[in-house]
C-alpha cells in the first residue's frame, strides 16, 4: 500500500523535519516529528503528472485562474459536498492564511475586534494581531461527549460592540469537530444579531470520517451568503501545502467587490504551479483521497485506542483532519516539565496546545497523517515514558 511507504524527508528542506533540531532541539534522524499539518505520505499521481508536464514544457510563465481551473473546483464542491459554486464566486490566493489576512484588510478596519473560538488554528491570532486589530477569544466548552461546542451567549454578553468579523475553524483544528447544521445555524443568526462577517475556514473539509459529514456554511445556511467568506483549498486534502494556494468563494457581489478591490490592492495574482496542482488534483486525485480516509481511519482507532489505555491521557474524539487533540492534564505537568519527562525521552515532537490560545493549556496536538509503522512506534515511546511519571 503506498501509504505504507516510508519516505526519507530529512535534508529536503521539509519544514516538520528539517526544523526539529531548531525547534525541539530533536535530532531527525532518531525524532519522530507529530506537529505540523503535513501528511508523510506522497500527493496523487495526477499532481506530480501535471507538475513534468510543466518541467518539460520549461517554460515557467505568468498563470490565469482559467475556466480548466474554476470548473475543477466548481466539479469538486458539487461531486463531494453537494454544493453549488459559481465559477465567479472563485478567487485564487496564495494559501488560506493569506486568504485570512486578505479578508482582515478588505472587511475591517485597525482596532476593530475578530472573534475566534479558542483553543483554535494559532494563525489566526496571529494575524489578526499582526494586522492591528483586537483578538477576541471565545473559549469553547468540552460537553458531556468529550468535544467541544461553542458558548454563543456567553459570547454574545462579552462583546463591546466594534466586532466586525468572526473565523470560523469547520471542520475544526485541533478539535477534529464536524459542525452540526444547527451550530452553522446558531452562529449565523449571531452574526446577523450582532452585523459580523463570518470567515469560515474549511480547509480540512474533505478530511472527514465516514460517521460525519461536512456541511458547507453556505450550504447549511445559504441566507448568510451576504455575510460569509468561504475559504477552502487542495492543500490539505491531497498534501500539498508547498504550492500555497487557496480559494476564496464569495457569493455575494458586493463582498466580491471588495474583496477584488483588495487583491487588487496588494497585487496578488496566481500562481501557475497552483492553479495546474489544484486542476490536477480536482480532477484527478479523487480515488486516491478515498484511500487516504480509509488508511487515517485506521490509524485514528489506533491512536485513540492506545492513547486512551494509557492512564490519564484522553484523545478527544476525532471526526475530522488527521489532527488529535490529547489532554494530559491529568498529570500535573507544566509544559517544561512535558518537555523534560516526556519529549525529551520520546523525541516524539507534538504540537504545544498552549500555541492554540485559552483553553489549550494541558493539550497535545498529534499529527498521525504517518505510515502506521512509524504511528505504532511513537506511541510505544508515549506509552513507555507516560506509565514512568
Amino acid at each position: 500500500m503506498q501509504f505504507d511507504i516510508i519516505h526519507n524527508r530529512i535534508g529536503t528542506n521539509s519544514e516538520k523535519w528539517d526544523s526539529l533540531q531548531s525547534l525541539y532541539g530533536l535530532q531527525p534522524s532518531e525524532a519522530i516529528p507529530m506537529w505540523v499539518a503535513d501528511m508523510d505520505f506522497q500527493a496523487p499521481e495526477a499532481v506530480t503528472k501535471a507538475i513534468r508536464g510543466i518541467a518539460e514544457k520549461g517554460i515557467y510563465g505568468y498563470a490565469r485562474e482559467d475556466d480548466n481551473y474554476r470548473q475543477a473546483i466548481c466539479g469538486w464542491m458539487a461531486r463531494r459536498h453537494k454544493w453549488q459554486v459559481q465559477p465567479n464566486a472563485l478567487f485564487s490566493v496564495h494559501g488560506i492564511v493569506n486568504a485570512i489576512a486578505l479578508s482582515i484588510q478588505a472587511y475591517t478596519k485597525p482596532g476593530d475586534g475578530i472573534i475566534i473560538f479558542s483553543p483554535v488554528y494559532h494563525a489566526f491570532s496571529r494575524v489578526i494581531e499582526a494586522s492591528g486589530r483586537r483578538l477576541v477569544e471565545s473559549p469553547l466548552i468540552i460537553d458531556e461527549t468529550g468535544k467541544y461546542r461553542m458558548d454563543l451567549e456567553a459570547t454574545s454578553d462579552s462583546l463591546t460592540g466594534n466586532e466586525r468579523m468572526l473565523i470560523l475553524c469547520s471542520p475544526h483544528n485541533p478539535g477534529g469537530r464536524v459542525w452540526r447544521r444547527e451550530e452553522l445555524e446558531q452562529l449565523a443568526e449571531f452574526s446577523e444579531r450582532h452585523n459580523l462577517i463570518i470567515i469560515s475556514d474549511e480547509i480540512h473539509h474533505d478530511l472527514v470520517y465516514s460517521s460525519f459529514t461536512h456541511l458547507p456554511f453556505e450550504k447549511a445556511v445559504p441566507s448568510s451568503q451576504s455575510y460569509l467568506i468561504t475559504l477552502t483549498s487542495t492543500t490539505k486534502t491531497f498534501n500539498i501545502a508547498g504550492m500555497h494556494t487557496g480559494n476564496v468563494i464569495i457569493s455575494d457581489e458586493k463582498l466580491r467587490a471588495k474583496f477584488k478591490k483588495t487583491l487588487s490592492a496588494l497585487a496578488i495574482s496566481p500562481s501557475s504551479f497552483g492553479v495546474a496542482m489544484t486542476t490536477a488534483a480536482y480532477n484527478g486525485g479523487e480515488e486516491w483521497l478515498d484511500q487516504l480516509l480509509i488508511y487515517l481511519s485506521k490509524n485514528k482507532v489506533l491512536f485513540e485506542k492506545r492513547i486512551n489505555q494509557i492512564g490519564g491521557l484522553v484523545s478527544m474524539p476525532l471526526e475530522a483532519t488527521y489532527l488529535c487533540w490529547v489532554d494530559y492534564q491529568a498529570y500535573n505537568l507544566s509544559l517544561l516539565e512535558y518537555k523534560q519527562k516526556i519529549e525529551a525521552e520520546t523525541k516524539v515532537a507534538a504540537s504545544y496546545g498552549e500555541m492554540f490560545g485559552n483553553g489549550g493549556a494541558g493539550f497535545l496536538r498529534f499529527n498521525i497523517a504517518t505510515p502506521k509503522k512509524v504511528l505504532d512506534s511513537a506511541l510505544t515511546r508515549l506509552e513507555a515514558a507516560f506509565n514512568r511519571v
